[in-house]
């Protein structure tokens, strides 16, 4: 009998027991072929105190010209490599604060105002078209503004932020709503709006003539708030004003699923931004009430990520790339680098793998034991387990185990006599400092996305997949025997690898 143990996250908050299947700190990986099993489950990068900050609120955080920017604590500050900051001047305080670069130069808009570090004083540049600003970003030379509840953009002159030319403007009026926010994708300048976005591009002229609209370039997906888009290499991600993630690379492509898309009508998005770890390039969108949702561009998945023993909702709120590491600010303006820890500030972080129910036409069967080979004699840790017989509602107090000592390769993790029941759920959960892998293989290369034969005999039956570094095994004793194939097919983006 085969199981996703560790399947693909797929718990909706709407129908839990419909598919409890749950990955939280965790994420799946293809392994080379040719190894010992198809897929490991990794850990997520853990996040250790980088810069105490001032204040509250990390607001923006960017790498401008090689120096990392944050406005927190309503202070422009400049971070050193080594964790201490130089304050620039205020900005006034707004959770819609952006930071781009023009030629050395650092501006932010905040608040309605425009604001520009020159590398030797914080000015407000005169206005041009209006002097009301609701964000803006760099694109060839050019700083772009919107207008604040409004559908003109203007932009600076060309290679300077401090000059804003009073016929250099234009009016993204393809549809009848108002600029949220512009934003630079592979040259191409995007203006998302309340209901859609318009796409335009560099026409080569200088000054009013800088910008036109790109025919055909008016879609009708606009932006669910200010803070839910974020860059990629060459495109961009989005939470839509549809409650659907997308991806925009010249076309739109939806990605989300429905558990996603029930967390962002639920559970009040706050922002969306990415980090990298090993050729994996993580799309996130945060939560006020719920752990955040995170998607994997290499291999499609999505996971989530929570903090604390409970499994909170993540409090960061952007990120930014320094110097070849990833760094995140939190709402309370500390600054933080992930890094190949077990810990979220100093504090336990909880990795936990939930599998799909495993069903037997209603009929009852014995578990006899469930058996997790990790990698032993490297690390001394404790695993739990937990059962659920309701599809994951309710679940038994957890049965802990040992891992190792150090030095121990042999040893054994196994939790005998889990009793009788008609539908078996299993979760594992991992709180240790380490880090942690574990990994399964499957009938196929795309055991994630292909199909699943279930086998029932009339003795023993092996409860699959086997792991990496960890792997199960479930003998059942079913009452009767039966024979069941259930065939699924998943179609993935044509741009994930």
């Amino acid at each position: 009998m085969q199981l996703q143990f560790f399947a693909p996250a797929a718990r909706d908050s709407d129908n839990i027991a419909a598919n409890p299947s749950r990955l939280v700190n965790c994420y799946p990986e293809p392994i080379v072929a040719g190894g010992r099993a198809q897929y490991a489950i990794k850990s997520v990068l853990g996040l250790q105190p980088f810069s105490a900050l001032p204040g509250v609120f990390t607001r923006a955080l960017s790498e401008v010209d090689g120096k990392l920017f944050a406005v927190a604590g309503e202070v422009l500050q400049e971070i050193a490599a080594d964790g201490g900051y130089l304050s620039h001047g205020a900005i006034a305080d707004d959770e819609n604060t952006t930071i781009a670069g023009n030629n050395g130069d650092v501006t932010v808009v905040a608040n309605g105002d425009y604001y520009l570090w020159d590398g030797v004083s914080l000015t407000n540049p005169t206005p041009g078209a209006f002097s009301d600003f609701g964000s803006h970003d760099y694109i060839g030379n050019y700083t772009v503004l919107t207008e604040l509840n409004g559908r003109r953009f203007q932009w600076s002159d060309i290679a300077d932020a401090s000059d804003l030319p009073g016929l250099n403007f234009s009016t993204a009026d393809g549809r009848d709503d108002n600029l949220i926010r512009p934003f630079a994708i592979n040259g191409v300048l995007y203006l998302f709006k309340e209901t859609s976005h318009e796409v335009w591009y560099l026409t080569g002229g200088a000054g009013a003539a800088a910008f036109e609209r790109q025919a055909g370039g008016v879609v009708d997906v606009g932006l669910k708030s200010h803070n839910l888009i974020t860059r990629l290499p060459g495109a961009a991600f989005f939470v839509g004003d549809d409650n659907r993630a997308h991806i925009v690379a010249g076309a739109l492509q939806p990605i989300s699923i429905p558990p996603v898309e029930t967390a962002i009508k639920d559970c009040q998005p706050q922002a969306c931004f990415t980090y990298e770890d090993e050729g994996h390039t993580f799309c996130v969108i945060t939560f006020r009430d719920c752990p955040a949702w995170v998607y994997d561009l290499a291999t499609g998945e999505w996971h989530e990520r929570a903090e604390g023993v409970t499994l909170e909702a993540w409090s960061a709120t952007c990120s930014a790339k320094f110097r070849g590491e990833w760094y995140c600010g939190r709402s309370d303006a500390q600054l933080f680098r992930f890094a190949k820890i077990g810990t979220d500030d100093n504090q336990p972080l909880i990795r936990e793998a939930t599998s799909k129910t495993l069903y037997q036409d209603g009929q009852r069967f014995n578990v006899g034991q469930i058996e997790l080979f990790p990698r032993q004699g490297f690390q001394s840790a404790t695993l739990e387990l937990e059962i659920s017989r309701d599809g994951g509602l309710t679940w038994t107090p957890p049965k802990t185990r040992q891992i190792g000592p150090v030095g121990n390769y042999a040893g054994r993790v196994i939790w005998r006599n889990l009793g009788q029941c008609r539908q078996i759920t299993a979760r594992v959960r991992f709180s240790e400092a380490q880090r942690f892998t574990t990994g399964y293989s499957g009938s196929s290369r795309n055991f994630l996305y292909s199909a699943i034969e279930w086998l029932f005999r009339p003795t023993i039956v092996w409860f699959a997949p086997k792991f990496v570094t960890c792997a199960a095994e479930c003998h059942v004793v079913p009452e009767v025997s039966s024979s069941l194939s259930i065939r699924t097919t998943s179609v993935h983006p044509s741009w994930v690898r």
